[in-house]
């Protein structure tokens, strides 16, 4: 059994926090510093496992939801785009329309069960 966590924004992941996961989180948190001209504020994240895989979400303090990054059946990071960070759910630059796309150092495009995660 893993369990999940909860930690702010603007610290270090939870220790229980995938290394491979580190730099997605990071980049996550430097995207809406560069967006908001500042550092995000009451926001958290939450790790939570799904099918023995690690999945991470940024929540702000409103409740929407800023990133959504986590491990796909091939052990690829991927980076979900969420509605409020590009509109509908989906990224046109994946070149398809289930707003799923390989975290920014990841992009292998071999993986055809997207919609598991």
């Amino acid at each position: 059994m893993q369990l999940g966590s909860r930690w702010q924004v603007g610290q270090p992941p939870h220790p229980g926090v995938p290394g491979r996961l580190h730099p997605a989180i990071a980049a996550a948190e430097r995207r809406l510093d560069d967006a908001s001209q500042q550092a995000p504020t009451g926001g958290s994240w939450t790790l939570t496992w799904l099918e023995g895989r690690p999945r991470v979400e940024l929540i702000d303090a409103a409740g929407t939801v800023r990133a959504d990054i986590g491990v796909d059946a091939t052990g690829r990071v991927t980076e979900r785009v969420p509605p409020a960070a590009g509109g509908s759910g989906a990224d046109p630059a994946a070149g398809d329309a289930t707003g799923v796309r390989p975290a920014a150092d990841d992009h292998d495009d071999d993986d055809d069960d997207d919609w598991l995660s």
